[in-house]
């Protein structure tokens, strides 16, 4: 192997997506690769964004099966191991500054899951869904205090029109009622937006294979805990097929593979924009929901889905950021 191919190699293994050779690309193609970069990132995120939604009739039908806690354990117990098994040579070096920047990753995570997760039993489904989408609104403010993310008027556009079609969407709940599980919702709204933003952050300066490992089982060992405590009965493997299912398919899927997928595509394009492309869960949820369970949200729900994919194309239309 020659001293060109084995820097090429280390590259690779060190994370890295793009190998630039200034005597090859010019200032042209170099911005063209960046473009191709950023869409290619965010088309696989809005591909996330897609499993999550179907997660929604999935674990819907087997929540009065399982307890919330105990599902969460079996499912980052799961996508814990999947990441370890497929990528246990590079985690067999993880630093202590890696543990805590992916430990609070994780903490992030799991208070948005306890938050969402909780908050469902004493609110409607359509408040938890329309206050979680406020986290669209949350991260260009918190990306702009912590990190100093310029706020493109694009993007604004595209926040306010994915706040439009969430409302849309949920047009049928009233929200003039706050109560302590809208209060829990709002906090799962806080931490998910924090989660998007610190991902940008630490992905750029962290092995990101590391770090999706650290949260998982940060997550997993957070709601083994809180099993343990509040659903101790329910700690057992007796469970039929259904449960096992949507404990496979959410473990597998819908956290270890988007996860991963997160935390290494997110940094190829802005937490604005991200939270955009996230914004159009709702619909996909949606979607599944009336495909798997016969669940219809109405003409106007169906516009406010197509007013969050016109809020997505409008963000895009803004420059490349740097």
């Amino acid at each position: 192997m020659t001293g060109k191919s084995k820097n090429i190699e280390n590259y690779r293994i060190n994370g890295a997506d793009t190998i630039k050779d200034n005597n090859i690309t010019g200032p042209t193609s170099s911005s063209n690769t960046a473009n191709s970069s950023h869409f290619k990132a965010e088309l696989i995120l809005l591909g996330v964004v897609v499993i999550w939604g179907y997660t929604f009739p999935l674990v819907k039908n087997v929540m009065e099966l399982i307890p919330p806690f105990t599902f969460l354990a079996y499912r980052f117990l799961l996508a814990s191991l999947t990441i370890y098994l497929i990528f246990q040579k590079q985690l067999r070096n993880i630093n202590l500054d890696t543990l805590k920047k992916g430990f609070l990753l994780g903490f992030f995570l799991f208070i948005g899951y306890f938050g969402q997760t909780t908050g469902t039993q004493y609110t409607t489904a359509t408040k938890t869904a329309f206050i979680t989408g406020f986290s669209v609104v949350l991260v260009p403010i918190f990306a702009f205090f912590i990190i100093r993310e310029k706020i493109h008027f694009n993007s604004i556009i595209g926040v306010i029109m994915a706040i439009i079609g969430l409302w849309a969407m949920n047009s049928r709940a009233s929200l003039t009622h706050f109560n302590k599980g809208d209060a829990l919702v709002s906090l799962c709204a806080v931490f998910f937006a924090l989660h998007i933003v610190f991902v940008d952050v630490f992905t750029k300066k962290y092995d990101y294979v590391q770090l999706v490992f650290v949260q998982l089982f940060t997550v997993f060992l957070c709601s083994l805990t809180m099993s343990f405590l509040l659903e101790k009965e329910a700690l057992h493997i007796s469970y039929h097929w259904p449960v096992w299912w949507a404990i496979i398919f959410a473990g597998l899927f819908a956290t270890a593979m988007a996860i991963y997928l997160q935390n290494r595509f997110q940094r190829h394009s802005s937490p604005t924009k991200i939270a955009i492309i996230f914004s159009s869960e709702p619909a996909f949820g949606a979607f599944f929901s009336w495909l798997i369970m016969g669940e219809t949200i109405g003409l106007v729900g169906i516009m406010g889905g197509l007013i969050i994919f016109a809020g997505m194309i409008i963000a895009q239309l803004s420059k490349v950021e740097t």
